[in-house]
């Protein structure tokens, strides 16, 4: 649990904001096929105009992934149409988040989620996503590079 919170802090001082529960209750977030909302303790920002949402992966065995054949095992299991995001803005229009690639952090596979044409400026109020293949205890974090950092 000290790697996490310490992981969390490293994310939040290099621009990062947790968007998942885990700052809120403790507990990670379970994401699933069907399309979830995701409470946001406040707005998202796109100061970059090139935000990613990343999806860690902390339980390999609920996925069906190999700690030791994670890399191969990974494009197998999450094909870049199984995760979907929505982001939606004030006004309520919607930018669809599409799985980019992939991302690596202290052992932990995670799934990136990304826009090519997000405007620089803009906020997001709504997050919403699902997966072909339910992720128990996901850890969810929002990277804008030129985002304000917020302490937890």
């Amino acid at each position: 649990m000290h790697a996490l919170l310490f992981a969390f802090q490293l994310i939040v001082a290099m621009g990062g904001v947790s968007v998942d529960s885990l700052s809120v209750s403790g507990e990670p977030f379970d994401i699933s096929a069907e399309w979830r909302d995701v409470p946001l303790r406040e707005p998202l920002s796109a100061n970059t105009g090139n935000p990613r949402l990343i999806l860690y992966i902390r339980d390999l065995d609920s996925v069906g992934l190999d700690r030791d054949r994670v890399v191969e095992q990974l494009p197998w299991r999450f094909a870049k149409d199984a995760v979907e995001a929505e982001v939606f803005t004030r006004d309520g229009t919607m930018y669809p988040l599409r799985m980019t690639g992939y991302s690596f952090f202290r052992g932990m596979p995670g799934l990136v989620l990304e826009h090519p044409e997000v405007p620089r400026g803009v906020s997001f109020y709504r997050l919403r996503l699902r997966s072909r293949t339910p992720v128990p205890r996901a850890v969810m974090i929002w990277l804008d590079s030129l985002g304000r950092s917020r302490p937890e």
